[in-house]
């Protein structure tokens, strides 16, 4: 049985930046990458959904889609316009003659095309000047669906379609899928089957005006009451924008459509540990460009000298000349410190190591604790935090110390470089400075994401959860980590161009720094 798509509840837009006039998509978006080896981050804001006077697509004498007035939202890394979704106001026409879908109304349609082309897929005359920024949940939510088909990482990042080539995919009103591959550098058109039998699921349930309200309402006073860091937003009028927000329940119709108001209201809070979901669905929210500054090939190639895998968060290695490398890439498995501990004897007799953070997004402090214990010479503050304790704003309570303690047999006292970059996130930020209070530890690489939580969950009775971030944290001196980060002692600059399967320039700056030491080689990390 088809999937009947749900139609798309346009609420008002509630854009809280200023919008710029019409103008040139091909040079509002440049689109200058050409290849690149890893998946891409994006961000579509209300500023990348545009309104179009109409938009047409042709292939040959047998392929073509066409609509009137539509709506288009940009999936944006850098200028780079990775992907589109179109939103006609009236139902499209496709043909595609001699192809399934022939003939099929168009509700949805998503694209997919060289960043280079956008001009070519939407020409200046079309585009009327900026669109419902409304558009971009729903655009967001087809394009996480529909990434599936060449171009992009098993964790569902784009990369950059190649030039000449256009991924169509169009979702009909009858709740339909029909995905087509054009190459124009051979003429060719190709029907992705398989595709077809993925449709965009339904999602949410329909709500009553008063549960919408009260749903509302119970998030907004949670943050009001426990969100302790106001006190980094003195612009923010929280009471003035929950009423502008509270407006758009006017044509809220179901949980999906609150959901997406919710992270529409709490994206002012800029804070990367505020989230929605609607089911299992997430909503987009704040979110900010944070550059992968390694490469998980190229760092291995790197070392040259295999990988061992433990299966829980963590992946180690040794150079050929007696260096040690543990990737603790997550915080997540209750097994990491037995693994790691495990790793740690393997490396025992290196004379130096490098301890990679720069894929970790997080998970449990405790488990953070138990490593770095294995490295900490005495119980030492890492961090401090503190919790609201009134119902002003910037009534926050006591500072609070967080240590780590010596832990294990033996300490790791030979030279060690922590790896760290703006994909460093969460505990893993905590578990960074942690490894800052060693003395045998070096901190190299870009800074940390700057997003720490201690979250609770708000599970609202319309199936929408909210994640609630609890805490003011800051380093052992006292500075905010949020929106800020943690710098490294040692900072590397290198672009995303830089790495690729073969190349770490990150990790090779590590590994030449520990080199440099005068004797290293005679020491072993094992006391």
């Amino acid at each position: 049985m088809q999937t009947v798509l749900a139609p798309l509840v346009s609420l008002v837009t509630l854009a809280l930046v200023a919008r710029p006039a019409a103008e040139d998509l091909a040079k509002r978006y440049p689109g200058k990458l050409g290849w690149v080896e890893q998946g891409l981050d994006w961000e579509c804001g209300p500023e990348d959904v545009w309104a179009l006077k109409s938009f047409a697509l042709t292939f040959g004498k047998d392929f073509a889609l066409e609509c009137g007035p539509a709506d288009v939202a940009l999936g944006v890394h850098e200028g780079n316009v990775l992907w589109a979704v179109v939103f006609p106001a009236e139902e499209g026409k496709l043909r595609a003659r001699g192809q399934p879908g022939d003939g099929a109304a168009v509700h949805a349609l998503h694209l997919r095309f060289a960043p280079g082309e956008i001009g070519r897929v939407f020409p200046s005359k079309t585009v009327k000047g900026p669109g419902d920024s409304w558009r971009r949940f729903e655009a967001q939510r087809i394009f996480r669906h529909g990434v599936g088909h060449r171009w992009f990482t098993p964790a569902g990042n784009p990369t950059i379609v190649q030039p000449g080539f256009t991924l169509v995919d169009v979702y009909t009103a009858r709740g339909e899928r029909h995905f087509y591959e054009l190459d124009g550098g051979a003429g060719k058109l190709t029907y992705v089957a398989e595709l077809a039998q993925k449709p965009l699921p339904a999602v949410g349930r329909v709500l009553e005006r008063k549960e919408a309200e009260q749903a509302f309402d119970e998030v907004w006073q949670a943050f009001d009451r426990e969100y302790a860091n106001f006190v980094l937003l003195p612009k923010l009028d929280w009471e003035k924008h929950g009423a502008l927000h509270r407006k758009g329940l006017a044509r809220v119709e179901t949980s999906y459509d609150l959901a997406a108001l919710l992270a529409e209201m709490l994206a002012g809070l800029q804070d990367l540990h505020v989230w929605v979901t609607c089911g299992e669905d997430g909503l987009p929210g704040y979110s900010r460009p944070r550059p992968q500054n390694a490469s998980w090939d190229g760092s291995f190639f790197t070392l040259d000298g295999g990988r061992n895998d433990t299966g829980h968060d963590l992946l180690w290695a040794r150079t050929k000349d007696g260096l040690g490398y543990l990737n603790v890439h997550s915080l997540t498995d209750a097994e990491l410190p037995a693994a790691f501990d495990a790793a740690l004897e393997e490396l025992a007799d290196t004379w130096g190591l490098v301890v990679d953070l720069r894929f970790n997004g997080g998970g449990g402090e405790d488990l953070a604790q138990q490593l770095a214990g294995r490295f900490i010479d005495q119980e030492r503050v890492y961090s401090t935090n503190r919790y609201r304790i009134g119902p002003k704003h910037d009534q926050l309570g006591e500072v609070l110390e967080r240590k780590v303690a010596p832990r294990g047999p033996w300490r790791y006292e030979s030279p060690v470089i922590a790896l760290q970059g703006q994909r460093t996130m969460s505990s893993a930020e905590s578990f960074a400075l942690m490894l800052a209070q060693c003395p045998q530890v070096t901190t190299l690489g870009d800074r940390t994401a700057g997003s720490s939580a201690n979250p609770r969950r708000i599970e609202l009775a319309c199936g929408i959860t909210v994640n609630l971030p609890r805490w003011h944290d800051m380093d052992p001196a006292g500075k905010p980590i949020e929106h800020a980060g943690i710098a490294p002692e040692v900072a590397v600059e290198a672009g995303p161009e830089a790495f690729t399967k073969e190349k770490d320039p990150v990790l090779e700056a590590a590994l030449a720094r520990l080199r440099r030491i005068p004797g290293g080689e005679r020491r072993a990390g094992k006391r």
